[in-house]
Order: C-alpha cells, then sequence, then structure tokens
C-alpha cells in the first residue's frame, strides 16, 4: 500500500486542479524554492491523514482556500490514491480514492466518491497500520524541535502514547469508576439488611402462630403450585399447538404471498398488453376513421366520375344524333353527288355527239360559203373589178391580211394549248398535293391514335405506380407505428434497466455503443449481460451473483481497452471496467463432484466458448445451491462462494446478503426484452428502407411516366395540329383545283372558240386562193347562179342550223359546267362534313374512353379502399375483442389479487387471532408464572401433589384453605411484611455476593491492567532502546546511543549506573527517559542538554526512526527533518531511508520527503518540483532538475543573508 496520486485543488497557495503522480512506492523527494508551494503540499496531506485540521472554525476553513488574484475560491478539495494492490485497506478495490473537501460551511470526507466521516477514514487508516497510539508517520521539522526540547517527563509521556497506555489508564479509570459505583450501592445494601434484621426481630414475637400458619400456607403453596404447574404445562401445550398452527398459517401465507406476487406479476404483464392493445386500438380506430374518409373521398370522386361519364354519354348521344343526322346528310349529299356525277356522266356523250355535229356542220358550213362566196365574187368582179390584176391584186391584199390574222390566231392557239397542258399539269399537281394531304391526315390520324392508345398506357401505369406508392406509405405508416412502439417499450426497459443499475455504467455503455459504431472499432463485445442465455428460473441468481460486474464490458485486448478508457476519459460519460479476453486467466475453484442439490452457476448458462474467460471471471466461483441450508453447508465445507435460486448470496468470507428481490424488475428479462425489441427495431429499420427506396423508385418512375405522357400529350397537340393543317391544306387544294379547272373549261372553250376561227379563217384563205386561180369572170354561168341560189339557201339553212346547235352546245356546256361546280360543291360539303362527324365521334368516344377508364380505377380504388376499411375494422374489431378478453383477464386477475388478498387478510387475521391468543396464553403463562413466583420456591410437599389430577388437588385445597380460616385474626400484614422482608432480605444477600464478587473481579482487572501497561511499557521500552541503540550507531559510525528509564528522583543518581533498556518493575515509580549517546568511539557520554542543536537533531530522528520500527507504517512524510543536521548525519539519514524503504522485503515502505539539502535528494527514487508562478504548481522531474532548484533555492538564501 501506498500513495499513488496527490490531487489538489483550492487548498491555499494551490488554485488550479494540479496533479502529483504516479508516486514512486519507495522514496519520493519534493523540492522547491522558498514559497513555492513546497510546505502546502505536505500540509495538504496531513489536511487529509492527520488530525491537525479537525473542529475548524469558518474563519479557520476560509484560511486554507486560495486567495491568488481573481474571484475568491468558495471551496477547495484534496484528493489521495492509494494503491491497494495487497488489499490492506479494508476495500476489494485496486485502488482507494480518500477525498476531504472544505468550504466556508462545510467540511466533508469521501471515499471513492461516497460520503463518509472523518472516524471511518480514521479507523481505516488504523486497520491498515496507522496506530492512534503512534503518529510519527507524518513528522515535519516542527515536531523533530518538539522532540530535541522534550524533558525526561515528556519523553516518557511519549513512550507511553507509543505504548498505547493511554487505552489501558482509560479502561482503568472506567473499572475504577465501577468499582466505585459498586462500594457505593453495598453500603446501601448493608444499611437496608440492617433495617430488615431489626424488622424481623420484631415480629417474631408472632412466630409460633405463623409457624402454624407457615405449615398450612406451605400446603396451600404447595397445592396452589401444583395446580399452577399443571395449568403451566396446559399452557405450554396449548402454546405449542398455537405455535404449530400459526408455521402453518405462515406457510400458508408465504405461499399466498409468493402466489400474490406471481398474480401481481400477471397483472402487470396483462395490464401492459392491455395499455399496447388500447394504443393499438386507438391507432386502428385513427387509422379506420383515415380509411373511412379515404373511402368516402374515393366514393365521391367515383360518384363525380360517373355523373361526368354519364354526361359525357348524354353529350355522345346527343353527338350520335348529330352524327347520324350528319350521316344521313352525307349519304343524301353523296347520292346528290352520285346523282349530278351521272348526269355529267350521262351529259358526256351528247355533248360529244353535239361537238362533233358543230364540227362537221362547221365544216359544211364553211365549205359552203366558201364555194359562195367564190360565186359571190365572180358575181362581183363586174362592179368591183376592171382586170383580173386588179381583182388578184385585191384578193392577194384581203389574202394577206387573212393570212396574218390566222398566224396570229394559231399562236394564240399555241399558248392556250400551252396554258391548258400547264393547267392540266398544275391539277394533277393539285391532285396529287389533295392525296398527299389525305393521306398526311390519315398518317396523322393513325399517329393520333398509337399516341392516343400509348397514353392511355402511361395513365394506367401511372394509376398502378400511385397505388403501388400508396400502398409502400400504408406499409411504411404501420412499420413506423411498429417501431414506435418497440422504441417506446426499449425506452421503458432502459428506464427500468438504468433503476437497477450503476449511472455511470449506464452512461458509459451508451457512449461506447454510439462512438464502436461511429468509429468501426472492433474486439469490443458490450456488457457481460449480452454475452450469455440462461433458463428464467436462474435469473435471480445470476444476478445476485454477478451484481454491478454484469455490465462490465468484454474486448479483445488491452490495445482495445485502452482506446475505450480514453476515449470515455475524454468524453467524461462514466466510467467502465473492462475484461481484455487475452489477459483473463479465471481461477476457478474446486466444486463439490455429484451434488444432488448444488451445481456450479456458469454451467447453467449457454454462451460462445471464446467469451468463456469473461464468464468465467464473473460467475466461475460461485456454486449454485438449491437452499440456504445447502449453501452454509457448502460454504462451510469447501469454502465457496454460494447463491440459492432466492438470490441470497453468501460470501466466501462470511457475509450473507438476502432478503426478498422483486422478479419483475429481473435486469437480464429486461436486457433481453431490450434486445428483442431492438432486434424489432432493426429489422423495421431495415424494411422501412427497402420500402423507403422502392416508394422512391416508384415516385421517380411515376414521374418519367408523368412526364413522358405530358411529352406525349404534347406530341399529340402538334399532331391534331398537323392533322388540322393537312385538312386545311387539302381544303385549299381543292378549291384551288376548282378554279383552276374553272380556268381550264374557260380555256378550253376559248380553245374550241379559237379553233373554229382558225378553221373559218383558213377556209378563208383557201377560199381567196381559190378565187386568185380561177379566170377572171364578169359573169356567172347558168350553172354557177344555180350554184349561188343554191349555196346560198344552204348556207342561210346551215347558218340557222349552226347557230342552234352553238346555242344548243352551249347552253349543255353551261349545264355541264354548273353540274360539275354543284358536284365540286358538294364534294367540299362533303369534305366538311366527314371532318366534322370524323373529329365529333373520336373526340366524344376518346373522352367517354378516358372517363369509364378513370372511372374504372376510381371503382377500383373505391373497392379498395373499403377492402382496407372492412380489413381494418376487422383488425379492429379483433384488436378490441383482444382487448376485452385481455381486461376480462387482467379483471379476472384482479379479483384474483382480491382474493388472494382476501384470503392474505383472512390468513393474516387467523395470524392475528392466533397472536391474540397466544399473547393472552402468554399474558396467562407469565400471570401463572407471576403467581408461582409470588408463592415462592417449591416447598416440600409440591413434590407430593405435582403429580395428582386436577380435582383432587382442587378438594386438598378447599380443605387446606378452610383450615385457615381459623387464623383469619392472624396479623396478616405483619405476615405480608415478615415474607416481603424475608424476600427482600434474601434479595439484598444475593445482590451483596455478587457485589463482592464484582468487586474481587475488579480489583483483579485492575491488578492485570497494571501488568498489562508495565509490560507495554517496558516491551516498548526496550523495542525503542534497542531500534534507538542500532539507529544511532548507523547515523553516527563510532557512536553509541542509549535510552534510560528514570524511576524516581531519589533514585536519579542509581540510573546513572543502570543498564542501558532496563526498568523499574512498577509503572507507578517511572518518571521519565533520558538520553545518554556518545559521538566518537571512547568520546565522552553526554545528556540532551549538553549536545548542539545538529546533535539534538540526530538524536531526535533516531528516537523517531526508533519508534517507527516499533510500528512500521506504509508510508512515511518527512517535511525538512534534515535542516538542522551537518552533512555527514544527512548522508547517514538518506542512507537510514533508503534501509527502510526497501521493507521486510514483500512490501517496500514508501517515502515522501522534502529537503533543501542535496544527501535526501540524491537518495530519491522519483523527484517531484514545486514552482508558484501566481499560483502553486508541481510536477515530475530528474534528479539533474532537483539539484539545480537546491542550488538557487541556496542563492537565493545567500542573497537574502546578504
Amino acid at each position: 500500500m501506498y500513495i499513488k496520486y496527490v490531487r489538489i485543488c483550492g487548498f491555499k497557495s494551490y488554485r488550479e486542479k494540479i496533479e502529483c503522480g504516479p508516486l514512486s512506492p519507495m522514496h519520493n523527494s519534493v523540492v522547491g524554492l522558498n514559497g513555492s508551494g513546497k510546505s502546502n503540499f505536505f500540509a495538504a496531506l496531513r489536511f487529509v491523514l492527520s488530525d491537525a485540521y479537525t473542529n475548524m472554525r469558518p474563519e479557520e476553513r476560509a484560511k486554507l482556500l486560495n486567495e491568488g488574484a481573481g474571484a475568491s475560491l468558495v471551496s477547495a478539495y484534496v484528493e489521495i490514491v492509494f494503491d491497494n494492490s495487497d488489499h490492506r485497506l479494508d476495500s476489494e478495490k485496486d485502488e482507494v480514492v480518500i477525498r476531504r473537501q472544505i468550504g466556508l460551511k462545510k467540511d466533508e470526507y469521501f471515499v471513492d466518491n461516497k460520503h463518509s466521516t472523518k472516524q471511518d477514514i480514521s479507523n481505516m487508516l488504523e486497520t491498515a497500520g496507522f496506530s492512534k497510539s503512534n503518529p510519527y508517520y507524518i513528522v515535519e521539522q516542527g515536531k523533530v524541535t518538539r522532540i530535541t526540547t522534550m524533558k525526561d517527563r515528556e519523553r516518557l509521556e511519549l513512550l507511553k502514547e507509543v505504548a498505547g497506555t493511554n487505552v489501558y489508564e482509560e479502561k482503568k479509570e472506567e473499572t475504577l469508576k465501577i468499582m466505585r459505583d459498586s462500594n457505593k450501592r453495598m453500603e446501601e445494601i448493608k444499611k437496608n439488611l440492617d433495617i430488615i434484621e431489626d424488622k424481623l426481630a420484631k415480629l417474631d414475637a408472632e412466630k409460633e402462630e405463623l409457624s402454624q400458619y407457615y405449615q398450612l400456607d406451605k400446603e396451600r403453596r404447595s397445592l396452589q403450585l401444583a395446580l399452577l404447574h399443571q395449568k403451566k404445562n396446559g399452557l405450554h401445550e396449548e402454546l405449542t399447538n398455537i405455535g404449530r398452527e400459526m408455521n402453518e398459517k405462515k406457510a400458508e401465507s408465504t405461499d399466498g404471498d409468493k402466489d400474490m406476487r406471481d398474480v401481481e406479476q400477471e397483472k402487470e404483464r396483462l395490464a401492459q398488453q392491455l395499455n399496447g392493445l388500447e394504443k393499438l386500438c386507438e391507432r386502428l380506430e385513427n387509422e379506420r376513421l383515415g380509411l373511412e374518409v379515404e373511402e368516402n373521398d374515393k366514393i365521391q370522386e367515383k360518384c363525380d366520375e360517373e355523373a361526368q361519364v354519364k354526361r359525357m354519354q348524354r353529350k355522345i348521344k346527343s353527338e350520335e344524333q348529330e352524327y347520324n343526322a350528319k350521316k344521313a346528310q352525307v349519304s343524301s349529299l353523296k347520292k346528290e353527288i352520285e346523282k349530278t356525277q351521272s348526269k355529267i356522266a350521262s351529259s358526256q356523250p351528247g355533248l360529244q355527239t353535239q361537238s362533233q355535229e358543230i364540227e362537221d356542220l362547221d365544216e359544211n358550213f364553211h365549205r359552203v360559203n366558201r364555194e359562195l362566196e367564190t360565186l359571190q365574187s365572180i358575181q362581183g368582179n363586174a362592179n368591183t373589178y376592171t382586170s383580173k390584176a386588179q381583182r388578184d391584186q385585191h384578193l392577194q391584199g384581203e389574202l394577206r391580211n387573212v393570212q396574218a390574222e390566222l398566224d396570229s390566231r394559231l399562236a394564240d392557239e399555241a399558248s392556250t394549248n400551252k396554258q391548258i397542258e400547264a393547267a392540266k399539269k398544275e391539277i394533277a399537281r393539285m391532285e396529287a398535293a389533295i392525296e398527299q394531304s389525305k393521306d398526311a391526315k390519315t398518317n396523322h390520324k393513325e399517329e393520333m391514335k398509337q399516341k392516343q392508345d400509348k397514353l392511355r398506357q402511361l395513365e394506367d401505369q401511372s394509376v398502378d405506380l400511385v397505388k403501388q406508392v400508396k400502398d409502400c406509405e400504408r406499409k411504411l405508416s404501420e412499420i413506423q407505428t411498429t417501431k414506435d412502439a418497440s422504441e417506446y417499450a426499449v425506452q421503458k426497459h432502459r428506464e427500468a434497466m438504468q433503476q437497477n443499475m450503476p449511472g455511470a455504467a449506464a452512461r458509459a455503455i451508451r457512449f461506447l455503443n454510439k462512438y464502436v459504431n461511429e468509429h468501426k472499432i472492433k474486439g469490443y463485445h458490450g456488457p457481460v449481460i449480452n454475452l450469455f442465455e440462461c433458463n428464467k428460473r436462474f435469473n435471480t441468481a445470476v444476478e445476485q451473483a454477478g451484481g454491478a460486474r454484469l455490465f462490465n464490458c468484454v474486448v479483445d485486448d488491452d490495445n482495445v481497452a485502452s482506446r475505450l478508457v480514453e476515449a470515455l476519459q475524454k468524453s467524461k460519460e462514466g466510467r467502465m471496467q473492462f475484461l481484455p479476453l487475452s489477459r483473463l486467466q479465471p481461477d476457478v475453484p474446486q466444486f463439490p463432484q455429484d451434488a444432488a442439490n448444488a451445481k456450479p452457476l456458469h454451467t447453467c448458462l449457454s454462451y460462445d466458448a471464446k467469451f468463456e474467460p469473461a464468464i468465467l471471471e464473473v460467475f466461475g466461483k460461485t456454486l449454485l445451491c438449491e437452499s440456504l441450508e445447502a449453501a452454509s453447508g457448502y460454504r462451510a465445507s469447501h469454502g465457496l462462494a454460494c447463491v440459492t435460486m432466492d438470490g441470497d448470496k453468501l460470501a466466501r468470507k462470511g457475509a450473507i446478503k438476502g432478503g426478498y428481490y422483486d422478479a419483475s424488475q429481473s435486469k437480464i428479462t429486461l436486457n433481453k426484452d431490450i434486445q428483442a425489441e431492438e432486434e424489432k427495431i432493426r429489422k423495421t429499420a431495415a424494411e422501412e428502407e427497402k420500402l423507403t427506396t422502392k416508394k422512391r423508385q416508384l415516385e421517380q418512375t411515376n414521374t418519367q411516366v408523368l412526364s413522358d405522357s405530358s411529352k406525349l400529350r404534347g406530341e399529340m397537340v402538334v399532331s391534331k395540329e398537323n392533322e388540322g393543317k393537312s385538312a386545311r391544306s387539302a381544303d385549299l387544294d381543292r378549291k384551288q383545283l376548282g378554279r383552276e379547272k374553272e380556268l381550264l373549261r374557260e380555256k378550253e372553250q376559248k380553245q374550241r372558240s379559237d379553233r373554229s376561227y382558225i378553221v373559218e379563217l383558213q377556209h378563208k384563205v383557201e377560199g381567196l386562193q381559190d378565187q386568185l386561180n380561177q379566170a377572171f369572170s364578169q359573169n356567172l354561168t347558168q350553172q354557177q347562179e344555180a350554184d349561188l341560189k343554191r349555196l346560198t339557201t344552204e348556207s342561210n339553212k346551215l347558218g340557222k342550223v349552226r347557230a342552234d346547235k352553238h346555242n344548243a352546245l352551249a347552253k349543255a356546256e353551261r349545264d355541264r359546267t354548273l353540274l360539275e361546280e354543284t358536284v365540286q360543291t358538294q364534294q367540299q360539303d362533303l369534305e366538311s362534313l366527314l371532318a366534322e362527324l370524323e373529329n365529333a365521334q373520336g373526340r366524344g368516344g376518346e373522352e367517354l374512353q378516358m372517363g369509364e377508364r378513370r372511372l374504372q380505377v376510381l371503382k377500383a380504388e373505391a373497392d379498395e379502399a373499403s377492402g382496407r376499411r372492412v380489413a381494418k375494422e376487422q383488425e379492429l374489431a379483433k384488436a378490441k375483442d383482444d382487448k376485452a378478453e385481455c381486461g376480462a383477464a387482467l379483471q379476472k386477475q384482479t379479483n384474483e389479487i382480491k382474493r388472494q388478498q382476501k384470503k392474505f387478510a383472512d390468513s393474516r387475521k387467523a395470524l392475528d387471532h392466533l397472536q391474540d391468543r397466544k399473547n393472552r396464553l402468554h399474558t396467562e403463562l407469565d400471570h401463572t408464572q407471576a403467581q408461582q413466583r409470588e408463592l415462592g420456591s417449591h416447598p416440600e410437599q409440591f413434590e407430593k401433589y405435582k403429580d395428582k389430577n386436577n380435582k383432587k388437588l382442587h378438594d386438598e385445597l378447599h380443605k387446606v384453605t378452610e383450615k385457615l380460616k381459623a387464623f383469619k385474626d392472624v396479623n396478616k400484614k405483619a405476615l405480608d411484611q415478615f415474607n416481603q422482608f424475608t424476600e427482600q432480605r434474601e434479595k439484598f444477600k444475593e445482590r451483596k455476593e455478587e457485589l463482592e464478587q464484582g468487586a474481587a473481579k475488579i480489583e483483579d482487572l485492575i491488578t492485570k491492567l497494571d501488568h498489562k501497561k508495565d509490560e507495554a511499557i517496558q516491551t516498548t521500552f526496550r523495542m525503542v532502546a534497542k531500534n534507538f541503540s542500532d539507529v544511532f550507531k548507523k547515523i553516527v559510525p563510532g557512536g553509541a546511543g542509549d535510552l534510560i528509564m528514570r524511576t524516581s528522583d531519589k533514585e536519579a543518581d542509581d540510573d546513572e549506573d543502570a543498564e542501558p533498556g532496563e526498568a523499574a518493575s512498577a509503572i507507578r515509580r517511572y518518571v521519565g527517559v533520558s538520553v545518554k549517546v556518545r559521538f566518537q568511539a571512547g568520546g565522552e557520554v553526554r545528556v540532551m542538554n549538553s549536545l548542539s542543536g545538529g546533535q539534538k537533531t540526530v538524536v531526535a530522528l533516531a528516537i523517531i526512526f526508533a519508534i517507527q520500527k516499533c510500528d512500521p507504517a506504509p508510508f512515511y512524510l518527512f517535511d525538512e527533518v534534515d535542516a538542522n543536521l551537518d552533512p555527514m548525519y544527512r548522508l547517514a539519514v538518506a542512507t537510514e531511508i533508503t534501509s527502510q524503504k526497501q521493507g521486510d522485503g514483500e512490501n517496500t515502505v514508501q517515502f515522501i520527503t522534502s529537503s533543501f539539502q542535496p544527501e535526501l535528494v540524491n537518495a530519491a527514487d522519483c523527484h517531484w518540483i514545486t514552482n508558484h508562478h501566481g499560483m502553486s504548481r508541481i510536477k515530475l522531474g530528474t534528479k539533474e532538475d532537483s539539484v539545480s532548484v537546491l542550488r538557487e533555492a541556496q542563492k537565493q538564501i545567500t542573497n537574502v543573508g546578504k
């Protein structure tokens, strides 16, 4: 055992918290300049360990608080950490922390952070070897000085204190006080006996009558005693029966109490289950209401959509009627077109015939006119021309004019023909364009249909995706509800668990779980309680055996443990004890073999083989027993720690711990419940993550589908616009085609008119040429005249016919043109009607189909919502049934508890009744025994009567009582007084005898105490004297030192010649202890008064070392004890400390010394240096650092001297 750490905060010059350690278990040196806090460091140690600072007033406590710059401190503490690996202190821990904390109004002590008292700490230190009678384990310079100035009497008192004679003096004083009280009481008893003897002498006059009376009275008393004896035996027998009956009732009560606990646990379980079912019903009711709202919304949407579909159906019906009407119009129009086209077709042959007839007629008409003009020219030659030349000249001029006109007309005809060809080509192109527009329209329509089909597919897909998303959301809601319930259960279980486990361990486990997960640390396996499984019936035994160690954390090796300890220190999140599997080597004791009522506790556990060292470390030394009696037997026979099934724990060293244990708060059960709920949370979290991912993917897919739908609708709009453009283009082309055809007809009509005129000009040219070729004649021949007349008549006739034919052909062509225009108009109307018909039919049907599809989806969703509502109602109904069943079971358990309580109350009432009977019987027994005592001791006649039956005894008593009536006039008061005085006399005699025996024992005890005190003084003196002589020789080579016991003043001269170490035989003759020393071989023997200051210090230190060797302590504190020593003696003292620190070979002795001299510093194993920069601090240094500080301190002292 030694001081490992010293922590100071706010004490004297140490304002901030400092930690000195780890200290060496051997010699530690503390050095520092004056004012650096070195002495305050030793004061802090005395503050905790000694009685130097006790019963302080507030102003005295305030002086101990740091008064440096800054805010004033209101509290301070000093904390000493002891290494207790040898378990010298009464604690199972390897480190024990003692702390003293003061404030202006408080002074508190703590042991391992638990409140304690100064007395408890003193007792703890005393059991560890710090004797109250030997306070020299803390030695400051003042104590050395006091020893140097002690007188012989004071050294004797010091020796008595070391010998512990104060204890003997206290006990002797208490014994003498008892003896004085005893003598006083004996004197009083003697006085009382004298008074009683006087009174008995006065009553002797009535002795004869009293003698007869006494004889009868003895017989009466014997009979009464016999009756009372029989009554007492009967009462004892009845009490025995009542005791047996009470034991039976108590057993029933115990069983009933156990049954009550089982029922209460079941009731608690049912109450929790009912609470869960109530929450479930509440949740299901909310979900049902939500589903009902959803169902109503879906039904409303379905109804709205049905109304919309009906409106669309009515609209479509109306449109169908309109469509049918338009269809009828189209059919009628088609018939009219066919009729008109038929008329056109039927008129075509007639027109061709008429055209051919007109052409033939024109040819004949022109021929006749040409011949007629020739004859007329011959006939007019006489009046017009005088000669052939004149005629020919005139004809040639006219021929030239006609030829020029013909050429112009032919050129016009050629241009017209080109225009007709161009018009025909344009008509062909426009007809092709119309067909192309029709094809484009058809393609756009087909494309629209395909896109509509695709849009329907996308809409159906979107509806299905939305349905799947809602299904995921519903499942996520259910999972969240389950997860919330599990998290709530975990929270409740954790709260219950934390109430049954150390708070620091709970915080540490929470932090470690989080830290290990965040940093992915391998080799951490959690607390021991997580690493095994056991049958539920063993839970109580396992928990009581494991205790707080159930929450020790298991790791693979020291590296993992060190890392986690460092993390805990930084986070300040509690404390934890780790079990490194690589270091554990549990020592499993030898358990009894084949025991029927016991087995090793760890065999009741199931665990992974790799955790066996940790399991054996916690449970490997404990035996599980069936009963407390069996456990006591095995502990006595095998020296094992035992635990019963009920949790009664028997420590190996003798302590027994037991009592009632609430199994409902089982840490193992709570931990299993927490693990089960956390596993459920992990599974639900994984499923939640999976569903969330699926929902996100579905939403992304639906977003893409909606985007595609929107894009497709845009494309449909474009296709619709393209279809309309194609239709409008076709309409424009048809109109343009009509105009082109009309223009073509005009061109063709002009072509026919020009051709007729050209033919006429050609005939005219031929006639003029014919006239030029004929001979000039001024008179017609008869034949020519006849031909002229005939040709004139024929020309007129042909002209009239020709005009009629032309008029008829023109009328026919006009009719045909009108018909063609009518057909064209009808075709346009037909196209418009067909387009409108097609648009109306397509639009209404498409909207209706979409509405019907939406209606089907809404019906399906409504049915699904209804189904889910019905399922939820069924689930709610089942939950309500379960709730009702659970409530009934709970009520049953409540009734059972009431029944058990009534039974328990009845049992308690019966026990109380039996107890009352027992009390009455005891009272009666006490009364009987009191009567027996009043009747006094048994007379000799008692033996004669004690075995008689009760009736005979009563008869005998009646006879004796009748005889006693003859003595009715006897002085019964005197008799009572005589009896009373006689009894008092006997009692006083007995008391006197007891006091005399006690006085003899007390005198013997005093004698023994004197002898023990004398022996203690002599033994201690011999030890101290021997140790002083040995130590002095070591410190002063060649010197010698002795302690002399002085007995009285008159024998002072004789003591000069007494042998060293000898003492007188009687302690009351001791008057002092003197010192005789010699500092050189053969030198003068000198006493203390004749020594120098340094020599006195050597003697004082030798005395201190001698005392310490008599009663060794585990450590010593020396504060500048070498200040007045010469260098050679300082070296010797350092050598002695070095020798003593080795201890007895097994245990070392720790020294903490302070000095301004290098000898003690050089001998130290560990060096600590104090410094002061506004506040004191202490740090670990080297020997060179300490020597440097000593030099600086010496310079400082030298400068001050100058």
